[in-house]
């Protein structure tokens, strides 16, 4: 049943607009950072520019945007071939989205300076071990954290449609024979080894393969470990007693019943694991057999 439930999970985030941000950006607890850590870009500041400039003052520093989209046309265009009048109809989309995109920074630039400034504020909190004793400190930080949330959410939505924009309409131009079964994508900004966007590439087929392996009783004890660290992760994602931490008690469950099944190997009595240390019984029989038979001989 365990096994049912990964396999059924992965199956629906395959089906489904799977994402990974949602659960890395809630975590809580002291394990929190490094999971919030893991989304890609998670505050905006690669995408809405926040820089400082010589005086250290906030500025709006659009040249990583412009450059992504810039080198993402140049990729497009090498990569499906494109003749003139694509270049060129290519080079008019690239001209329009930057001119979006000026235009949004222009339009914004209060608000989205007050939230780079709310963001530094929200640093110097957290550097001030005050904010971390002091109930009532504490609570000011979480309101900072609710209006950064929301103000980030409404800022990025208008810049997100851009990237997905330009993405498409490139890809777009591309003819039949050029595209095939393939797009290029648009790289974001921001990214790391392992972030988000990897974690939504790999979780759909772990849970997959895993379900799969429990389900049937294969390579068993592996399978058990290796559901069991991502369980164990879940888990520590809503540390126990933290506050705001979502209640983990089914996780805890699953993770106890896995312990169970890895420790006394039941792939061995009621899977195909079975099959397996029954051939593997043969094999180191037969190797005693021709060892005994040539010992006498």
């Amino acid at each position: 049943m365990i096994g049912l439930h990964f396999f059924s999970e992965g199956t629906a985030k395959l089906g489904g607009d799977f994402s990974s941000t949602g659960f890395l950006t809630n975590a809580k607890g002291p394990l929190a950072p490094s999971f919030q850590g893991m989304v890609w870009d998670r505050e905006g500041r690669d995408r809405l520019g926040m820089a400082h400039n010589k005086q250290g003052d906030l500025v709006i520093q659009g040249v990583p945007t412009r450059k992504a989209w810039r080198n993402f046309r140049a990729d497009v265009v090498d990569y499906y071939g494109f003749d003139k009048e694509q270049q060129k109809a290519s080079e008019n989309i690239l001209a329009s989205y930057l001119g979006q995109y000026d235009w949004y920074v222009k339009t914004n630039r209060n608000e989205i300076l007050k939230y780079f400034k709310q963001l530094e504020r929200r640093e110097g909190q957290r550097q001030d071990a005050v904010y971390a004793d002091v109930a009532s400190l504490r609570e000011q930080g979480e309101k900072l954290e609710r209006e950064l949330r929301r103000d980030r959410a409404g800022l990025l939505s208008g810049i997100d449609k851009m990237w997905e924009g330009l993405e498409q309409d490139m890809n777009g131009l591309a003819t039949a024979d050029q595209a095939g079964n393939s797009h290029v994508g648009l790289k974001k900004l921001g990214r790391r080894t392992l972030d988000s966007i990897t974690v939504d590439r790999i979780i759909p087929y772990f849970d997959l393969v895993v379900g799969l392996c429990l389900f049937l009783g294969l390579l068993l004890r592996w399978a058990s470990a290796l559901a069991g660290l991502f369980l164990l992760s879940v888990i520590a994602s809503q540390w126990p007693g933290a506050v705001g931490a979502a209640p983990v008690f089914y996780q805890v469950i699953e993770l106890a019943g896995l312990v169970v099944l890895g420790t006394v190997s039941a792939g061995s009595y009621a899977g195909l694991d079975f099959f397996i240390q029954y051939k593997r019984r043969q094999r180191d029989d037969k190797k005693k057999k021709v060892a005994g038979q040539e010992k006498e001989a």
